[in-house]
């Protein structure tokens, strides 16, 4: 699970303008947990969303509402970009989501403390670094470049899941090598395209979900019941999550913000 932050200051949504809804998103990472939901979600409010995934399952096909879904796209793969520009040809984007991420040592069993354990520092390896850092800091990127010229300009948006882990100043507890560095890292990818891109008018944010309940933690029959506690449901997580994608504007471009399960936006360290 990820450590909370105390943060001092509340991220209040007072001060933004009321949430425009926008007609076209483009989920990248989408066939389970928080991109599932997200799809879920976004397409019960009527928007038209794009689901990008590897390979679609039941969940996503078994969604109503205006979803498209995109398959063959691994986004660490030359090949899965040419399938992601591929599906979105004429695709004009008003948001796009790089969701797809992994902790990057999840063994075959799903133990999340045989996880966890991989990336302590008398275990972890430069493999593990490297495949952290391919798909959580150089995907987003890769995926925002690729698609950058079918990004509404002005008034689009490019978000990027990201994690507290990845906050340097909030690291207390050492351990979990490649995916704190990967979200650090990636946190860093997202500053730089807040900038690069405002002058277009497309803003940039970086979005922490939270600790929720999900297949990213394992297989969720081996998550010891005290490390379940700590964790939060899928649903109200989201809710968050696209409330923060609302809030977002230029105006705010480039901030790193707890999602915190929709119980209110507020920022979290760096």
């Amino acid at each position: 699970a990820e450590k909370e932050s105390a943060a001092s200051t509340e991220y209040s949504t007072d001060r933004l303008p009321l949430p425009v809804r926008m007609p076209t998103y483009v989920i990248v990472g989408a066939s389970r947990g928080l991109g599932l939901e997200m799809v879920r979600q976004l397409a019960a409010r009527g928007e038209a969303v794009y689901a990008c995934v590897r390979s679609t399952n039941d969940d996503l096909k078994g969604i109503s509402g205006d979803v498209t879904v995109v398959e063959g796209v691994d986004v660490t793969t030359e090949d899965g970009m040419n399938a992601l520009k591929k599906g979105l040809t004429g695709v004009t984007i008003d948001c796009l989501v790089n969701n797809a991420g992994s902790y990057g040592s999840m063994p075959p069993d799903g133990d999340v403390m045989k996880m966890f354990q991989a990336q302590k520092l008398d275990a972890i390896t430069p493999e593990i670094m490297r495949d952290t850092f391919e798909l959580n800091t150089i995907a987003p990127l890769r995926i925002t470049q690729t698609l950058l010229p079918q990004i509404r300009a002005p008034d689009g948006k490019v978000i990027i899941t990201t994690s507290l882990m990845g906050s340097i100043s909030d690291n207390t507890s050492g351990g979990s090598y490649a995916y704190r560095a990967a979200k650090a890292a990636v946190n860093q990818v997202g500053k730089s395209l807040a900038m690069d891109l405002k002058p277009k008018g497309i803003a940039a944010q970086l979005i922490h979900p939270g600790a929720v309940l999900t297949g990213f933690a394992g297989d969720q029959a081996k998550i010891p019941e005290d490390f379940k506690k700590s964790m939060h449901d899928v649903v109200p997580s989201v809710h968050g999550f696209i409330q923060a994608i609302d809030a977002t504007t230029i105006e705010n471009t480039g901030s790193f913000i707890h999602a915190n399960y929709g119980e209110g936006l507020k920022p979290c360290p760096w």
